[in-house]
């Protein structure tokens, strides 16, 4: 866990679990085990954000809009 984590693995499973959210565990080349939701999931979170449901939709449009503006193509 980096030093800037909040919650662990365990909490974010928790936490999707109990807002039925589904997630998917893989691990990196690097051999780090990271949590994948996918963007419904997403968006579930962005509604039981502690910021408010806009601003918590506001931070999910701009991790997806940079998310396909680095894939090649550029977001095509």
């Amino acid at each position: 866990m980096d030093q800037h984590d909040d919650m662990s693995n365990a909490d974010v499973m928790a936490l999707c679990a109990r807002l039925g959210i589904e997630t998917k565990t893989i691990t990196d080349t690097f051999g780090r085990t990271l949590i994948v939701i996918n963007e419904a999931g997403m968006r579930k979170l962005a509604d039981s954000a502690p910021i408010g449901s806009a601003a918590g939709h506001a931070i999910v449009d701009q991790v997806l809009a940079a998310a396909r503006n680095a894939r090649p193509g550029g977001g095509s």
